[in-house]
């Protein structure tokens, strides 16, 4: 019946898969963690003492799908001492003595190199684990990594809807997972706003909220990402419930607020974690400003600056942002109510919104610790004709 359970639990990854359910037939105390990372656990091996200790063997799963294909590195880890041979000797096959965290709560000791062209994971474990539990078997016959017993593991808060392997791929889910746990608001879901929800459907956050009014039209789709069928300029749906529809195929928890925010439903922000703005000049926005400001809520704001001289195109992109329990002095940076002007082009074009957003994301990531973060800029302007990147501190 426990067995049962984890059927019930990783039915996906085991049992859909033949080289993991052989390893499970033949009673390996397995876990799958971060969706990436298979861990055997329970291997007997000896330490330099030569005294037998049990430990886990780890092996990067590489996935189509939830299906397993072949394994992309020879390279396995191991948690517990260095596994050594029946004189006290550390096994030729480790390379590399660092511990180092693989994905989040899980830190290996060391790395592993039998190198060898596998044709599956079944046949990589089996492998490692006759190099490491062979010295062992030696001198105590009657252990085995085969522990006929199982107990169940926590079942992962998984946000996407299937597994991130390119971040397991690149080992780096303890960087990315600095993300987690973040209930993050996209105010304005034109150009940039939609780039920005585009790039943040690939992080962990728990929660993604989009707010606005407006219904999805046709222009929209030449300055957004991907590429809208016809039959979508059709249906009339807001963009919020538009965007919503497509990274849901990713991201289980986007939510969809078809209305413009303003000074009597602003305070829908007040759980937020963090939020982008990607709003137009206007009093909703002043009103949205101030109410961040007041409740501490952290913000990047985004804005686009363009203009039409000789028939070409000329501005700036910018991106002002404001940190929880820091200065606040940015109004020098931001337009909050738009200019009365009837004749004042607003140029939006994808590359630059891509930009923009980009900008903004990466700027989020710094805030968080995936990226390095030197100058702790709160303002930066990119140029067009000049190419050329300033930035400014608020004292500056």
């Amino acid at each position: 019946m426990l067995r049962m359970g984890w059927y019930l639990t990783l039915s996906t990854m085991i049992f859909h898969n033949a080289d993991l359910k052989k390893l499970w037939d033949e009673t390996y105390d397995l876990q799958v963690v971060g969706g990436t990372e298979l861990l055997v656990k329970n291997v007997p091996y000896l330490n330099a003492k030569r005294e037998l200790k049990r430990g886990t063997l780890v092996s990067h799963l590489s996935l189509n799908g939830d299906k397993t294909v072949k394994p992309e590195t020879h390279v396995a880890y191991f948690i517990g001492e260095y596994p050594c041979d029946t004189q006290g000797s550390h096994l030729r096959l480790v390379v590399e003595k660092e511990r180092r965290e693989l994905v989040s709560g899980v830190a290996y000791d060391c790395t592993l190199s039998a190198k060898d062209d596998y044709p599956d994971h079944y046949e990589k474990i089996i492998r490692y684990l006759k190099h490491i539990c062979g010295p062992a078997e030696q001198i105590h016959p009657e252990v085995t990594a085969k522990t006929f017993e199982f107990i169940e593991p926590e079942v992962e808060d998984i946000v996407f809807q299937y597994v991130d392997t390119n971040t397991g791929r690149a080992m780096i889910h303890p960087i990315t997972s600095k993300l987690s746990g973040q209930k993050v608001a996209i105010v304005g879901l034109g150009g940039t706003g939609s780039y920005i929800l585009d790039f943040l459907a690939k992080c962990p956050v728990s929660e993604i909220h989009l707010f606005d009014g407006d219904n999805y039209l046709q222009h929209n789709a030449f300055r957004a990402p991907g590429a809208a069928q016809k039959n979508t300029f059709f249906e009339h749906l807001k963009k919020v419930d538009y965007y919503t529809r497509i990274y849901s195929n990713m991201h289980k928890h986007v939510h969809s607020h078809p209305y413009d925010l303003n000074a009597t439903n602003v305070n829908e922000l007040s759980e937020m974690t963090f939020v982008f703005l990607a709003m137009d000049p206007s009093e909703n926005k002043a009103a949205t400003l101030k109410y961040l400001e007041e409740k501490n809520i952290s913000f990047i704001h985004c804005g686009i600056s363009l203009t039409e001289i000789d028939q070409k195109i000329k501005g700036q992109v910018k991106t002002t942002t404001r940190v929880k329990d820091g200065a606040n002095d940015y109004s020098k940076w931001i337009t909050n109510v738009k200019r009365d002007n009837i004749y004042e082009q607003n140029i939006q074009i994808a590359e630059l919104n891509a930009l923009n957003a980009a900008l903004a994301i990466i700027k989020w990531k710094k805030l968080f610790g995936v990226y390095h973060d030197l100058d702790q800029e709160r303002y930066s302007s990119y140029t067009i004709y000049t190419n050329e990147t300033i930035s400014e501190d608020l004292q500056s």
